[in-house]
């Protein structure tokens, strides 16, 4: 298999995952490992070491998730992504597709999209920073990535659940009636060195999902370059 029949194949798998969330079908569950038992989706590829691991006590997310700050294995591959997709494609019929410097940059950025979804350790993170303020969530709230939106959203604050646009485009209408009965239940708070470390997590996770779906855009804009005999026949956007 050529490199570029790979290539299509990862593309393949990853429009059949969905482009959901952060962390593709990933369900919660209790800390006392019922979790592992129910999971059908994400979590089922995570350590069962690492599940045990608590990281409430973690100074920062930093610390724990290294992809977002990684100069050559995430920054040079956007800001690369940044250079080529506002400029028109030419066409070069001279040597081999796999040796074109844009070729070998898609193929990177293809695989980047492979490692964020790999870090899961964001979610947990969140999760067990944000059990002390409102435990119950993560079980209101399994999608992972409207787990992390609604956290940066309420905060302290659980009582901004009512009549909050914001949530209203994370939630339906039940899960946040159920979310703000729920919530008005608990008593602890977070410190501002906590939130601060929430922010920090929750900016990550959004960020690095809106880097795969910039990923899946510029893929999508180079589909005839990839795979132009496929492109012809069924469009760039469901090639990719």
């Amino acid at each position: 298999m050529s490199l570029a029949d790979e290539l299509l194949a990862d593309l393949e798998e990853a429009g059949d995952e969905g482009e959901d969330g952060l962390y593709p079908e990933e369900e919660e569950g209790d800390s006392d490992g019922e979790s592992a038992q129910r999971a059908e989706g994400g979590l089922e590829d995570i350590p069962e070491e690492e599940m045990e691991v608590d990281y409430s006590k973690a100074e920062s997310v930093a610390s724990i998730a290294k992809l977002r700050n990684s100069k050559q294995q995430f920054s040079e591959i956007i800001d690369k992504i940044s250079n080529y997709i506002g400029k028109q494609r030419k066409n070069s019929d001279s040597g081999p597709v796999e040796a074109d410097p844009e070729y070998r940059l898609i193929v990177a950025a293809n695989n980047l999209t492979v490692e964020i979804d790999n870090e899961l350790i964001i979610h947990k993170f969140t999760r067990d920073k944000y059990s002390k303020r409102f435990p119950e969530l993560e079980s209101l709230v399994p999608d992972s990535l409207d787990y992390i939106r609604t956290v940066k959203e309420l905060g302290n604050n659980l009582e901004k659940c009512k009549n909050n646009v914001i949530l209203q485009q994370i939630l339906t209408n039940a899960t946040i009636m159920v979310v703000s009965v729920t919530a008005s239940t608990t008593q602890s708070q977070l410190t501002e060195e906590e939130l601060k470390q929430l922010e920090e997590a929750c900016d990550m996770a959004l960020e690095l999902n809106q880097s795969k779906h910039r990923i899946y855009e510029y893929v999508e804009s180079r589909m005839s370059f990839i795979a132009p005999n496929l492109s012809i026949i069924v469009g760039a956007s469901t090639a990719a």
